[in-house]
């Protein structure tokens, strides 16, 4: 069974593969694939985040600081 964080690990790594593949190549239709790519991934990965870690951990602090 995977976790938010494991998810989050994954797409961060696959955020991290998909930007040395920019800066590694010097094809520029190979930099613009994986260029499109990272934009799409991190637009997405930055919106789950928003819409699920950030309110779950806002919740779990605030729990924490009435203790």
């Amino acid at each position: 069974m995977s976790t938010i964080s494991d998810a989050v690990i994954k797409d961060h790594r696959e955020l991290q593969q998909y930007y040395n593949e920019i800066t590694n190549s010097f094809d520029h239709d190979h930099q613009d694939r994986f260029g499109n790519q990272f934009t799409w991934e991190l637009a997405r990965h930055s919106v789950a985040e928003e819409l699920i870690v950030y309110p779950h951990s806002k919740s779990t602090w605030a729990r924490k600081d009435t203790r």
